[in-house]
C-alpha cells in the first residue's frame, strides 16, 4: 500500500483520461481510496481495470454456511434501522431464490406486519401466525409454528404476522431461554425448505436476538447514505456478540447489500465509496446495487414482487443477481 498514486499521476502513467479513473473509482469499478477530496489507487489495481475492460475486479468467494443434508438454510434481513430495505429484500430475495428452484421459507418477524401485508393478506383476519405459535410454545413447549405457514402467489412459503407479536417482547421476558424460542420453532420446518429468510425489526431487541440466534447468517441492507453506516455497525458488533456470548457461536455477516442507491447524485456515489471503503475489507459487500424506485411501492401495493411486476426492470435485475451470489457464494 505504499505505492498509492493520484488519479491524475495514474493516468499520465497509464495514458488514459483522468476523468474515466475518476468515474471508475466512483461506482466502485476501480478499487481507489479517498484520502480528503484526492483519490489514490495502486498501479497493480489500474492495470487490472485497463485489463479488465473497465470491468469491476472479482469479488473474493465465500464458502456457503455449512448445513447438514436436506437442512434449510436459514438468514436474518437484520439491521437496527428503518427504511432500509429488510421487507423489500426479504420478499424480492425469496422470489428470486424460489425463481432458482428453492424452496423458500419468509417469516415476518416484524410487528408492523409489512411483508404479510405485502403478499396481500390482512393481519387481523390471520387466525396463526408467528405470535400465536410463540404464545403456545410458551404455555406447552411444543412447537406448532406449522400451522402459520401459508403459500403466496409469488412462489414462497409465508410466516405471517400481526401487530400482536409486539406483545412477546413482555411475554419472552420472562421465558425459559427466551433467546431460542424462534430457534426450537423452526425446527420442525427446516427439512422442508432450502432457505428460510427472516424479516426483523428496525431496532435490537428479543425478538430480533431470536432471529440471530435461529440463523446461520445475517444480510445486511445498507440505505446508501452516511447516516445509515452506523447502524451497520452496531448490526456487525451485534454478531461478534451474539458468537463471543455463545447463543450462535457459528453466525457470520453473509454480506452487506447496498439499497436505494441513486447513482445520478454525488452524495450518494460519496456513500457507496465510504461503505466499501469501511466495510468492504471487514465482510462481502455484494455485487448487487438496488437503486431507489418507485416500482417497488408499486409492487407491494399490487401484492406481488418486483420480478412479476417488472421482470424486466433494474429491481428485478438486481435480485436475480443477489440471489445467485447468496447461492453460489460470490458475495
Amino acid at each position: 500500500m505504499d505505492n498509492l498514486l493520484p488519479l491524475k499521476d495514474a493516468a499520465q502513467q497509464f495514458g488514459v483520461k483522468l476523468d474515466r479513473l475518476r468515474r471508475a473509482a466512483w461506482d466502485g469499478r476501480l478499487m481507489a481510496r479517498l484520502v480528503g477530496n484526492q483519490w489514490l489507487v495502486e498501479p497493480e489495481e489500474v492495470a487490472r481495470f485497463l485489463r479488465d475492460a473497465g470491468r469491476r475486479p472479482a469479488p473474493a468467494p465465500v464458502s456457503v454456511a455449512k448445513r447438514g443434508d436436506g437442512m434449510a438454510r436459514i438468514i436474518a434481513v437484520a439491521v437496527p434501522k428503518g427504511g432500509t430495505g429488510k421487507t423489500t429484500t426479504t420478499l424480492n430475495l425469496g422470489a428470486a431464490l424460489a425463481a432458482q428452484g428453492q424452496r423458500v421459507l419468509l417469516v415476518d418477524f416484524d410487528p408492523q406486519g409489512n411483508l404479510t401485508q405485502s403478499l396481500g393478506l390482512r393481519p387481523g383476519d390471520l387466525e396463526h401466525t408467528a405470535y400465536t405459535a410463540i404464545k403456545h410454545f410458551l404455555t406447552s413447549f411444543e412447537p406448532q409454528l406449522e400451522r402459520a405457514v401459508l403459500s403466496t402467489p409469488v412462489g414462497v412459503d409465508l410466516v405471517p404476522t400481526s401487530a400482536r407479536l409486539n406483545l412477546a417482547n413482555d411475554e419472552l421476558a420472562v421465558a425459559i431461554q427466551r433467546e431460542f424460542v424462534l430457534q426450537k420453532l423452526l425446527a420442525p420446518l427446516v427439512s422442508s425448505y432450502d432457505i428460510i429468510l427472516i424479516d426483523t425489526l428496525p431496532y435490537l431487541g428479543v425478538l430480533v436476538v431470536n432471529a440471530l440466534v435461529a440463523a446461520q447468517e445475517v444480510l445486511v441492507p445498507l440505505q446508501s447514505e452516511y447516516l445509515a453506516t452506523e447502524s451497520v455497525a452496531l448490526m456487525m458488533d451485534q454478531v461478534q456478540l451474539m458468537r463471543r456470548s455463545g447463543l450462535n457461536p457459528e453466525l457470520r455477516v453473509l454480506g452487506i447489500l447496498l439499497t436505494m442507491v441513486d447513482q445520478r447524485t454525488v452524495i450518494h456515489r460519496e456513500a457507496v465509496e465510504y461503505a466499501r471503503r469501511v466495510f468492504g475489507n471487514r465482510v462481502p459487500i455484494f455485487e448487487a446495487m438496488v437503486k431507489r424506485s418507485v416500482r417497488f411501492p408499486e409492487s407491494q401495493a399490487s401484492h406481488t414482487s418486483i420480478l412479476a411486476y417488472d421482470p424486466e426492470g433494474d429491481g428485478a435485475r438486481a435480485y436475480r443477481l443477489l440471489a445467485e451470489e447468496v447461492l453460489h457464494g460470490t458475495a
